[in-house]
């Protein structure tokens, strides 16, 4: 479902919520994703989006991107927030300002770059709570993003935060040049950075087997479109492409 609304962005460090016209969509009644926009530099702007998880006693938020209508949807249950890698973080002390949240969590090594957000529970270190709803990956191999990726078991839909772009109409005069540089423009794709981001190909190899262990039908990516179609078979041609699966 997509709802038109209004947005209140500022600037925020390196980025610019720019969204004139944000939309959210519900995958079944436990799970909303947010959009909006980020003016990372001039001539390139890049969508944004948010992942929440709600249940009576809980919600989760994940990559936040503080518009009006994720206000909206956040209710009164406890509020756990989570930044999905080492770089995903420009809203996240907004959001825990306006929730504030029972938990704050990061991937290995957040807590340390970014000492400023608080406490912050490790994932693949302290004791996930809530894998009844949402299970994770810690993307291993990688350090300098140590992206968490995360799969939504109601619906079947997986979200991560930079491991696969699905950017179809690119935004600013220089967004082509700067997409087809890393090999995403107009298409669904894993970044050609990531063929030097990893550094240990049999912990990254592992994780993305764990990964494809799950029964995911769908998968929604922080910048661009959500892949409803042969999700999996998409998956694993995107790391191919790349050499990063064999």
């Amino acid at each position: 479902m997509t709802t038109p609304n209004n947005n209140s962005g500022s600037p925020v460090q390196r980025g610019e919520e720019m969204a004139p016209q944000p939309r959210v969509h519900a995958l079944g009644s436990s799970a909303r994703y947010f959009d909006s926009k980020l003016k990372l530099l001039p001539g390139i702007t890049l969508p944004l989006r948010s992942m929440l998880i709600t249940a009576s006693d809980r919600q989760i938020l994940i990559s936040p991107v503080a518009t009006s209508e994720e206000a909206a949807q956040v209710g009164a249950a406890p509020m756990t927030l989570v930044a999905p890698s080492l770089l995903h973080h420009l809203y996240l002390r907004r959001a825990s300002e306006r929730y504030r949240p029972v938990a704050l969590w990061g991937p290995p090594g957040f807590a340390q770059a970014h000492p400023d957000v608080g406490p912050v529970h490790v994932f693949g270190v302290d004791p996930w709570p809530h894998d009844d709803q949402l299970a994770f990956v810690v993307v291993e191999g990688a350090p300098r993003r140590n992206e968490v990726v995360f799969f939504h078991r109601p619906s079947r839909t997986l979200y991560t935060a930079d491991l696969l772009f699905h950017i179809v109409e690119p935004e600013g005069f220089l967004a082509p040049l700067a997409l087809r540089l890393m090999g995403v423009h107009r298409r669904f794709a894993a970044a050609k950075p990531w063929q030097r981001w990893v550094v240990d190909r049999t912990a990254f190899t592992r994780s993305i087997e764990d990964i494809l262990a799950w029964d995911f039908e769908r998968i929604v990516v922080a910048h661009g479109e959500a892949m409803d179609h042969n999700a999996r078979v998409q998956f694993e041609l995107a790391l191919r492409e790349r050499g990063l699966l064999t």
